[in-house]
């Protein structure tokens, strides 16, 4: 894109933010606005932009709550009549409907957009440059977008390191049910469990409940808007899910050793189909594990090794030992890697699990 075109982005909480902090690293010019002023200074402070006044606008990314993205687009469509007009709202059904009653021209430049990327911390303190590094983006728009009009978007989407997936409103809403919205659900409930649950049994939690939970610290009123904007597909796929541990139970107690297996040879399956860092799959990876001591300088020492035996990890994952001054890092990595990682990282004293 023109790095002399100006970018408005309407709404800086971590999406908003990151993407102003992402674009201003390629050098161009992003605006900010947000009704809240002290997110809007935050944010302003973080990435780099500018505050909004009446500048002339090429791109409007739209990132404010789900329940106003479509009030704001039918808005932008107005105010910046030559600006293409994208949002990075989780679900686009029920926003486009709400578009059908609010906006009579500019379909052209309307761009429904979704970064399949985000943290559990929220506002501009939790932004990132690199957030949608290598992230799917989906395009999910109406029939009458103009194909100037997303290439515009794919543009900014690909400056930001992620890349674009173009999908239909209705794909994308069952899609993001099944990989987003309900895994958000499953790890809330799972997480309330332990409001019941008894103080010596919280004592004993390891990696694996917290892996399980991570998500459950997200903005519990944001997501309730998401979860009721997608509600349909997402009820669907909870009572398929309800279903399924349902069985799972009843083979428990039934004693039903090749059901339960079974049912865990399918996750595995299920996992691996899930892909890894650019596209690749969880079955072309390999694991190793690494003992750390806990002080100052030892993940870093940990990371120079596999640097200087050129090693790419594709992914990292720290264990802490309660308790212990030692924890355990896991270490994502191609398979044909391992066997010149491991011997690098033993003779620097490391201990290597697996």
């Amino acid at each position: 894109m023109n790095q002399e075109k100006n970018v408005l982005v309407i709404g800086t909480g971590l999406i908003g933010t990151s993407i102003a902090l992402g674009l201003t690293a390629q050098g161009l010019k992003v605006f900010l606005s947000d009704i809240n002023s002290v997110a809007l200074n935050d944010a302003i402070k973080v990435s780099g932009a500018t505050k909004y006044s009446d500048q002339n606008i090429a791109v409007v990314f739209v990132a404010t709550p789900p329940a106003n993205v479509a009030k704001v687009i039918a808005a932008a469509i107005v105010e910046h009549p030559n600006a293409v007009i994208t949002d990075v709202a989780s679900v686009k059904g029920s926003i486009f409907r709400e578009l059908e009653q609010l906006v009579s021209g500019g379909w052209d430049r309307i761009v429904g957009g979704h970064p399949m990327a985000g943290r559990e911390v929220s506002g501009a303190i939790g932004a990132q440059g690199n957030l949608f590094l290598d992230r799917p983006w989906v395009i999910a728009s109406s029939a009458s977008t103009s194909a100037e009009s997303i290439a515009v978007v794919e543009e900014l989407v690909k400056s930001l390191g992620a890349f674009p997936v173009v999908r239909s409103i209705e794909e994308h809403d069952r899609a993001v049910a099944l990989i987003s919205h309900t895994p958000q659900v499953v790890a809330s409930v799972l997480a309330g469990e332990l409001m019941d649950a008894e103080g010596s049994y919280i004592e004993l939690a390891g990696q694996g409940i917290r892996d399980t939970i991570r998500i459950a610290g997200s903005d519990s009123d944001l997501w309730t808007e998401i979860l009721s904007d997608n509600s349909e597909f997402i009820a669907e796929q909870v009572t398929h899910v309800a279903n399924h541990l349902l069985e799972f139970a009843s083979a428990l107690e039934d004693g039903n050793r090749n059901s339960v297996t079974a049912k865990l040879v399918k996750g595995n399956q299920g996992r691996d189909r899930l892909p890894g860092k650019h596209g690749s799959s969880q079955q072309s990876t390999a694991i190793l594990a690494v003992r750390l001591d806990d002080k100052p300088g030892e993940l870093a020492r940990l990371f120079t090794v596999a640097a200087q035996a050129n090693v790419n990890l594709e992914d990292v994952r720290i264990d802490h030992s309660l308790g212990h001054p030692t924890g355990l890092v896991e270490l994502t990595l191609a398979p044909n890697s391992v066997s010149i990682l491991k011997p690098a990282l033993e003779l620097e004293g490391f201990v290597v699990i697996s």
